[in-house]
């Protein structure tokens, strides 16, 4: 099994699990989509949220602790997830501004060692930066992919957001 398939198996028992949770904060409506590679992995009529869990990431002391798989700890100044997932949130409220239809929220969630921090996307490119990846994502090969760094200080507990 790959690193990928643990990681990925891991990532879909922690949404399950995180379902209730996230539903009080977002609502009883609040659903997981059941697509396998759905963008986002939870949604309502007037959002979408996505789901990363991190059991490698510690909050601890105002900052964002992570230990490697070789052990090594560190200091993040920002957190990442694919690219791909911003693209598919400004098409998607492109197209309901096409439709004359009310845009969408779109929210990246971290479960960080059981604690929930969020940022809500948008596109002033300064709570964040985009970098390509040239590393391997679980797959036993490298590969490259776009990422979006959010900084950490635009990073909030989750138990903070008010709809």
């Amino acid at each position: 099994m790959t690193q990928f398939d643990i990681d990925y198996k891991k990532g879909k028992e922690s949404e399950i699990n995180s379902l209730p949770d996230l539903q009080e904060i977002f609502g009883d409506d609040l659903i997981l989509d059941p697509e396998m590679f759905a963008h986002f992995d939870y949604h309502k009529d007037n959002l979408m949220s996505e789901l990363k869990t991190r059991d490698d990431i510690v909050f601890k002391d105002g900052k964002f602790n992570y230990t490697t798989r070789n052990g090594r700890k560190m200091i993040l100044d920002s957190i990442y997830f694919d690219a791909v997932k911003m693209q598919y949130a400004y098409q998607h409220n492109k197209w309901r501004r096409k439709m004359n239809e009310k845009e969408k929220r779109f929210f990246m969630i971290w479960k960080c060692n059981k604690e929930y921090f969020y940022w809500e996307l948008n596109w002033d490119k300064i709570e964040y930066f985009t970098e390509e990846y040239n590393r391997d994502f679980g797959h036993g090969f490298k590969q490259v992919r776009d990422v979006i760094n959010v900084k950490v200080e635009y990073i909030k507990p989750l138990s903070t957001l008010s709809l």
